[in-house]
């Protein structure tokens, strides 16, 4: 399994390319002080990929669930 450290670097590079292709549609971000991630930018990746899912035929709030079950587990943070 991969690392935490790994994780977030595979998360950052889909929502690098995510950005890339949104180019100037996107219409606000703040990220906080120190970071060039906005929280606006996460949600909207995950909003597209519970779209994927819904459309590929899973629940998206049984995708969300799960999720949130993963992130317990892995690093203790409850939702």
């Amino acid at each position: 399994m991969a690392t935490e450290a790994a994780r977030i670097d595979l998360a950052r590079k889909a929502l690098d390319l995510y950005l890339q292709e949104h180019g100037d549609e996107r219409r606000w971000r703040y990220p906080l002080a120190g970071s060039d991630v906005a929280e606006c930018d996460i949600v909207d990746l995950l909003m597209d990929l519970l779209l994927l899912a819904r459309a590929s035929g899973h629940d998206p709030c049984t995708v969300l669930r799960k999720t949130q079950v993963h992130l317990d587990a892995e690093t203790g943070q409850r939702c």
